[in-house]
């Protein structure tokens, strides 16, 4: 709809640059608006008011589909647009003939699409926070395949340099029961590694083996799975750490300094010149970060999309300063930071696990409150966000808490389908919608009708969080329909009719909740 309004006027008006159109805050000014008049008006010096009167006309003669009941123009300079009762009505018709494909794009249509997320050091449990880039990531490849992008998901294995080689001396610390080097990994998983590992082989190969193993059963069971494992050890083993390194010395865009080798990153944004090989010899994980992004261009993708924790922010600069150097279009390589999340029992913070005294896990979080719960708290707030995650909340059975409350929206609707085909009606296309003439009932509607553009904004904008705040919306204007409105009644055109509101919102509700992840409960 935001396309539709945003086309009809450029054919109103063709000197329009940017045309913005929103949903108003205030329902009483419409169901669209644009501010273009007022900023056209600036432009030209004229009275904004009189620019969008002028544009009103030309855009109603325009509208020869009735797409709006009405197009008004305010004194301020806004356009408001109200959408027309049989747009409303011809929409829910789309649904239920798509179905599931309803509210899908082809915007990303023959563009590929590389998305690098979690990537943690395969030196132990993973945490909340590895959960929260895992879901932010994971819904996102679902939201632009679902706008026709195709895409990649990909887990890069931080298996070489020294915190691997930490995490061995702190195991053969363990099984020879002496003190854990300074620096080492002194959790009570080491132990349990240890003594899991000790005689069946190399002590790196068979640790990296069980913790990456641990890794992949936390994710699968969080509903998240990858495409490609890339190892860091593969770029070392191809010699392709050394060829960036190299190149960039080609270029003339390193120099010697205390032993080590530099890059001139400053020389492209950076605030200060970075190391790539250590005065021992040894190359830095940045070093090993240019070559794995060298790798990535030279793949193909239209775009690639790294999903990072809040540590890694002065990573971009850097990231980005190479690739320019290197001559890849470092636009294409999009960073999104995730911030931390603080766990809370209520209003009690929890700072360690009951189990181990020790950090809480990923896997913990998932056994207590299931699958679905961590999911959705974990992709409910911006990524640019810090995050306070309720566990009581969570997994509570009230309609405080928003997975249960958008649920039982579904389950709700389910019961409705399951009473309306005992009485011998099913949703039809052919049912009079006009019938769905009240507030409650245009409210659902129009809800329904926003949703290709919020599924496709949640691509544009890279934000999950867009499609939770959408769900518990349509779940709270269906709830208030539902208990202003019986929907099987004595009346059964408007039954009918009803029944068909009553489908089409299922299948949108569904669609969201797969979108992130998530079981649509058909009983509760």
């Amino acid at each position: 709809m935001h396309d539709k309004i945003r086309s009809l006027i450029k054919n109103a008006f063709r000197d329009a640059g940017n045309i913005e159109v929103e949903v108003p805050k205030n329902e009483k000014y419409g169901d669209y608006a644009s501010n273009i008049a007022i900023t056209t008006s600036k432009q030209l010096g004229i009275d904004p008011s009189q620019t969008a009167a002028d544009i009103v006309s030309i855009l109603r003669g325009l509208d020869k589909e009735g797409i709006f009941a009405s197009i008004e123009a305010t004194k301020q300079g806004f356009i408001n647009f109200k959408l027309s009762a049989r747009t409303l009505e011809n929409n829910l018709v789309n649904i239920i003939n798509e179905k599931e494909k309803y509210g899908t794009s082809k915007a990303g249509i023959g563009k590929k699409v590389l998305i690098e997320f979690v990537s943690a050091n395969p030196t132990g449990p993973l945490h909340i926070g590895h959960g929260r880039w895992a879901v932010i990531g994971d819904c996102l490849a679902n939201i632009l395949m679902f706008n026709g992008y195709q895409v990649q998901k990909e887990y890069y294995v931080n298996d070489a340099g020294e915190q691997i080689e930490k995490l061995v001396m702190s195991i053969r610390a363990r099984m020879e029961g002496s003190d854990i080097p300074e620096g080492g990994y002194a959790g009570s998983y080491v132990k349990e590694l240890a003594d899991s590992i000790k005689g069946k082989g190399d002590i790196k190969e068979e640790a990296l083996k069980t913790l990456l193993s641990q890794q992949k059963e936390t994710l699968n069971t969080l509903g998240v799975t990858f495409d490609r494992w890339f190892f860091e050890t593969e770029l070392h083993n191809k010699g392709l750490v050394k060829k960036a390194v190299n190149e960039l010395e080609k270029r003339g865009l390193t120099f010697r300094e205390g032993g080590s080798l530099w890059f001139k990153s400053s020389e492209y944004g950076d605030d200060k010149n970075r190391v790539l090989v250590k005065d021992d010899g040894s190359s830095t994980y940045f070093a090993a970060d240019i070559a794995y992004h060298m790798d990535k261009f030279q793949r193909g993708y239209d775009r690639l999309i790294n999903v990072w924790g809040t540590d890694h922010h002065g990573y971009i600069a850097r990231l980005k300063a190479a690739m320019t150097a290197l001559g890849y279009p470092a636009e294409k390589l999009e960073i999104i930071i995730g911030q931390l999340v603080a766990l809370y029992r209520g209003k009690e913070l929890i700072r360690m696990s009951k189990r181990t005294g020790e950090m809480i896990t990923l896997e913990e979080v998932i056994d207590e409150i299931g699958r679905d719960a961590t999911r959705y708290f974990l992709a409910k707030n911006s990524p640019n966000t810090h995050l306070d995650f309720d566990l009581e909340l969570a997994k509570s059975k009230s309609l405080e808490n928003p997975v249960y409350y958008v649920g039982y929206a579904h389950a709700r609707i389910c019961s409705i389908i399951k009473e309306a085909k005992k009485a011998g009606l099913v949703p039809e296309t052919k049912a009079d919608l006009s019938l769905l003439s009240t507030e409650p009932e245009r409210k659902v509607m129009l809800k329904l009708i926003r949703f290709k553009d919020e599924a496709e904004n949640s691509a544009v904008f890279m934000q999950p969080h867009r499609l939770t705040t959408y769900a518990e919306e349509l779940a709270w204007i269906f709830h208030n329909y539902y208990h202003q409105h019986r929907v099987i009644s004595n009346d059964k055109e408007l039954s009918n009719a009803r029944l068909t509101l009553v489908f089409a919102a299922s299948i949108v509700l569904k669609s969201v909740l797969k979108l992130l992840g998530i079981t649509a409960p058909e009983q509760m």
